[in-house]
């Protein structure tokens, strides 16, 4: 029996959490699934559409504070919202979650995630915070599908002074159904380790695009832009609704991956002037490239990897 889940509620019925959704039925993981979310459009899609069963009324408007509903009963809440969304949510709404459900997230930061879980909810032990690293920079219920997570990993958060408990197993084991390859690592380790592989390659690419957009030839110059540049700046069309509250929330360790990408463009900046007026190697600039240069040729996995942007 794969199934896991008597109901699921989704919190957030946008491109992650309708893929989540839509994974669950795949999967037979789950017997109902209700949705919530803060936009009725997209809920009201979501219910249209199929891809939740019913609306969890039990959560009301975001951030009402007088004649709540009452308790979801749902044993699985699965929050797929904005950082801050989340944080809000677990604020307003985590008295409204039963005491044994068990609570998971899939925002892009963590530590701020986790300090919120710890203060709001009546038992921490029953929060996994989480991150699936799939996704695209499409937004919306209209590109979720069921197969999103299959072979893409996905990082749960332990406490490094604790063993992982039955919480942290359930999704694990609900995760492993949906073909995710799970990772476990601390909260601290996680923020650190995205501003390197998933905040800094958004900045650059947004970077390289306004760098080209503000130019009085942009239209002239993207003519005659390749493959190569179209790939650098793919991720330019993520939304700034989404990306504020990641950056908002993980401000330092990006700044230190910039610092490091910065003190390399200026290495290869000072190196092609010096080169320009007095002639010499570059090989700053070489050891950067693979192959005949000193980096390393990126596998097929890395190359066929889809950033996630929420």
């Amino acid at each position: 029996m794969n199934r896991r889940w008597n109901r699921v509620s989704i919190i957030g019925c946008g491109l992650i959490g309708a893929s989540f959704a839509l994974a669950l039925r795949r999967a037979n993981a789950c017997d109902r699934i209700a949705g919530w979310d803060s936009s009725k459009t997209e809920l009201d899609e979501a219910v249209a559409t199929g891809v939740v069963d019913e609306v969890d009324q039990a959560f009301g408007q975001l951030g009402a504070t007088d004649n709540d509903p009452g308790v979801s009963d749902s044993d699985l809440i699965f929050l797929a919202m904005p950082v801050a969304e989340i944080i809000e949510f677990l604020r307003a709404r985590g008295r409204q979650i039963k005491p044994d459900a068990v609570i998971t997230d899939a925002g892009s930061t963590k530590v701020e995630i986790c300090s919120a879980a710890r203060s709001y909810l009546k038992d921490f032990k029953q929060f996994v915070g989480g991150h699936p690293i799939a996704g695209s920079h499409l937004q919306g219920l209209a590109h979720a599908r069921g197969d999103l997570f299959a072979g893409a990993p996905y990082v749960l958060i332990t406490d490094e002074d604790q063993p992982e408990g039955p919480a942290h197993a359930a999704i694990r084991a609900t995760l492993n159904l949906l073909g995710a390859r799970v990772t476990s690592m601390t909260a601290i380790d996680h923020d650190r380790a995205m501003a390197l592989v998933s905040h800094l390659p958004q900045i650059v690419s947004s970077a390289l695009a306004t760098v080209t957009k503000v130019r009085p030839d942009a239209d002239a110059l993207l003519s005659l832009a390749g493959a190569g540049y179209r790939d650098m700046t793919r991720l330019a069309a993520s939304s700034w609704s989404i990306w504020g509250d990641i950056l908002a929330t993980n401000s330092t360790e990006t700044a230190a991956a910039l610092d490091a990408l910065i003190g390399k463009l200026n290495d290869v900046r000072d190196e092609l002037l010096e080169s320009s007026e007095r002639g010499g190697e570059l090989n700053k600039t070489r050891s950067l490239f693979g192959e005949s240069g000193g980096g390393t040729k990126p596998s097929k996995e890395r190359e066929d990897a889809t950033y996630f942007n929420s």
